[in-house]
């Protein structure tokens, strides 16, 4: 009985949703929309599209003992598939890649996805942590630099007290079996560099972001790109959508709205941004593939929700 009464429930809220998002759809200044899109400078983007691949191979850059190239198929593989896929199954491909074409163990392949994203978080929060130093931003987003750099702060200082081995013992004793290689790769400044180039991936995306909002005509602040940045990369850690399409878009709205950006600007900004950063990399994901992205995806995607 209450399982049906919940059933009722689930449906009822789709129902109101699925009606709120009509009334959106058909009320929203889609023309206004469009000749933004029609409008964009193409010089612009041009410039956003080469500095958006240029933070895709920085974000592939090998931490394990295998291939540049080879971990530079896996990044785009692993992305492609992120978008393609509601689930998180990028980084199972990024795995498949580096162990089948690097001939890499499966554990190694494993150890150098797990680190390269132990780099990119210690690389989101000096970002976060640095960048907001010098822009006026919200209140929220202040907020969220001193948390950030608190915990970076202590992070960084048990890693040097105690060893990143010290962390890796923290992990359940599953983790630790499948991760042995982990404590050794924080080693000798062999995270430095991954950091650095992580650390330039994020700069590059909010380039990227600043870039197609200026080539949609959007009058924004150094400050209102990179809380439209942030405000994107939080509201798609669920990834409820492939590629977070209308999430983004979304996110871009509420982002941009203090600084008084209307929302069919910010829409229209969003589906450039998604255009540029998504098509690309399906493409070339499909080619590293030999055309067969959608097959993977699908067998990836299943073999994670079996898991």
């Amino acid at each position: 009985m209450r399982a049906r009464r919940w059933r009722w429930v689930l449906w009822l809220a789709g129902l109101v949703g699925v009606a709120l998002a009509l009334k959106f759809l058909t009320g929203f200044p889609w023309r206004v929309t469009v000749a933004a899109l029609l409008g964009a400078s193409p010089p612009l983007l041009a410039v956003a599209f080469v500095v958006n691949l240029s933070s895709l191979v920085a974000k592939g850059w090998p931490v394990a003992p295998h291939r540049w190239r080879v971990a530079q198929e896996a990044n785009l593989v692993g992305a492609a598939v992120n978008d393609l896929s509601v689930a998180v199954a990028g980084e199972a491909a990024r795995v498949h890649v580096i162990a089948q074409r690097g001939g890499v163990p499966v554990a190694a392949a494993l150890s150098s996805v797990v680190w390269t994203r132990v780099a990119e978080a210690l690389a989101l929060a000096l970002f976060l942590v640095m960048a907001p130093s010098v822009l006026a931003l919200e209140s929220w987003l202040r907020a969220l630099q001193v948390g950030v750099g608190l915990t970076l702060g202590i992070v960084l200082l048990l890693a040097w007290a105690r060893g990143w081995a010290w962390l890796a013992d923290q992990l359940p004793d599953s983790l630790q079996s499948r991760l042995a290689v982990l404590r050794t790769m924080g080693r000798g400044g062999r995270l430095l560099w991954p950091t650095a180039l992580a650390l330039y991936n994020w700069a590059a995306q909010w380039a990227t972001y600043h870039l197609v909002l200026r080539a949609t005509h959007v009058p924004v602040s150094l400050a209102a790109s990179f809380t439209a940045l942030i405000a994107a990369n939080l509201s798609g850690l669920l990834r409820p959508t492939p590629a977070n399409v209308g999430v983004t878009q979304a996110a871009l709205v509420v982002g941009l709205l203090p600084f008084g950006v209307a929302p069919e600007q910010a829409v229209a900004a969003g589906l450039a941004l998604q255009g540029l950063q998504v098509l690309p990399v399906l493409l070339l994901g499909a080619m590293v593939t030999g055309w067969r992205l959608l097959k993977l995806e699908t067998e990836l995607a299943g073999a994670a929700g079996a898991a």
